[in-house]
């Protein structure tokens, strides 16, 4: 397994979880849906849980393991090998994302990848769409800012380790 693929070696936690994903969510408005570095499922599980039924959940995962179990407990969701290939998702629905969540470990990739994954996330998302991640670290806090001039940020202490969390919405230039 490639340690620059994976964020930790411990799934994240029920308090990162509902710190991304709160309930209030509108969740009833989110039609098209995509995870990215789902890993071992513990937000995709949830995103389930409270999406509509309506809705489309796309599942993003580089790490071949992950994607192996991935797809043997979600054989109903589309799963694909490449974050960057949100675009393309987008071309063959019609439809951009209104909610994308990442568990990419966006530290650990080369400035090129990062900004590349991130100019990916704006073009995909709904004009009113949100991107929520977490981190390890506030460093990519400026790169987040960048692109997403609209962000809160939030933190977990309940998380091993405890994790940064980045909402960010789409702003019309």
């Amino acid at each position: 397994m490639n340690s620059s693929q994976v964020g930790s070696v411990i799934p994240s936690s029920g308090f990162l979880t509902r710190t991304m994903l709160p309930v209030t969510l509108p969740w009833h408005k989110m039609m098209q849906i995509a995870e990215l570095g789902p890993g071992t499922g513990v937000f995709t599980r949830h995103i389930q849980r409270n999406r509509s039924s309506g809705s489309r959940l796309y599942l993003f995962e580089k790490n071949e393991t992950f994607r192996k179990q991935l797809a043997r407990r979600f054989p109903e969701l589309p799963l694909f090998d490449d974050a960057l290939r949100l675009r393309e998702i987008v071309q063959k629905t019609g439809h951009p994302f209104d909610l994308i969540v990442s568990g990419l470990p966006f530290a650990n990739f080369p400035y090129e990848l990062k900004e590349e994954l991130f100019g990916t996330i704006c073009d995909a998302l709904a004009d009113n769409g949100t991107f929520v991640a977490f981190q390890y670290t506030l460093l990519l806090k400026p790169h987040f800012k960048m692109h997403f001039p609209a962000m809160d940020t939030g933190y977990t202490w309940m998380n091993i380790p405890p994790a940064w969390v980045f909402k960010c919405k789409k702003t019309l230039h």
